[in-house]
């Protein structure tokens, strides 16, 4: 593992629509601007876009968005789809050779010494193919792996979105992750709030949305904000820091 400090930029549940139109009477393309052009977004080494980047079912106007915006970013972008992305439309607009296998995007992304895994959870469960993959991948590496995925994969606190949207096939993901020795961060995104979760001696980093917050104390949707939140992660050789950034 290299001793450098790597810096990674989380941008999450973006719900950017067909156009320029508010969403939900948000200028969600704004609230994305305000995230990735903050001081905090600046020297990454790279930025991961965590699933939602559409709003409601795969908007191409939300795709072709991004591509013209990351057309010239000075660093690598690494993208998972969420419940309101659909991989076969994403794979029109964005470069995921080898990064999608019977429908499903995960792969594992090498920077300066390190791996990191991505996962598909869009469907609202992670499949066994792709648990049976991370546990034969994360066992090639001998330093400490990161994982990202949309969905936390357990509850949260959040009344309203473990309610009704939490991830189906929980406790086999977890089951999977806990006998990992090397992994002790996962990072996702899905429940439009910032939580930091022990779940055993693992640690899930759920990060906050560029679209809203909902407020996490009711068990009915209500708007907690409508300005953006996003994570800044540093990985260090022994440590892994993370910082939430509420507009």
């Amino acid at each position: 593992m290299s001793s450098k400090v790597l810096k990674i930029g989380q941008i999450s549940d973006m719900h950017i629509g067909e156009d320029e139109s508010l969403v939900q009477g948000i200028d969600v393309r704004a609230n994305f601007r305000k995230a990735i052009e903050s001081k905090s977004m600046t020297d990454l080494d790279l930025l991961v876009l965590s699933g939602d980047l559409a709003n409601e079912d795969a908007e191409p106007g939300a795709y072709s968005y991004f591509v013209d915006f990351f057309k010239s970013y000075p660093v690598p972008v690494c993208i998972i789809p969420g419940n309101h992305d659909r991989i076969e439309v994403m794979e029109k607009f964005f470069d995921l050779e080898g990064k999608v296998h019977n429908g499903k995007c995960y792969y594992r992304y090498d920077l300066l010494g390190r791996s990191i895994f991505f996962l598909d959870s869009a469907c609202g469960d992670v499949s066994s193919e792709q648990l049976e993959w991370l546990r034969t991948e994360t066992a090639k590496v001998q330093d400490e792996v990161i994982l990202f995925m949309h969905h936390p994969p357990c509850f949260c606190g959040h009344r309203f979105m473990d309610l009704r949207y939490h991830l189906r096939n929980m406790v086999e993901v977890q089951e999977t992750l806990s006998a990992i020795p090397n992994l002790t961060h996962i990072f996702t995104g899905h429940y439009h709030a910032q939580f930091e979760v022990n779940m055993g001696r693992q640690i899930v980093h759920v990060a906050p949305s560029t679209q809203m917050q909902i407020d996490p104390n009711m068990p009915y949707f209500n708007l907690q904000s409508a300005s953006p939140g996003w994570q800044v992660i540093e990985w260090g050789k022994n440590f892994v820091e993370t910082e939430v950034y509420l507009e």
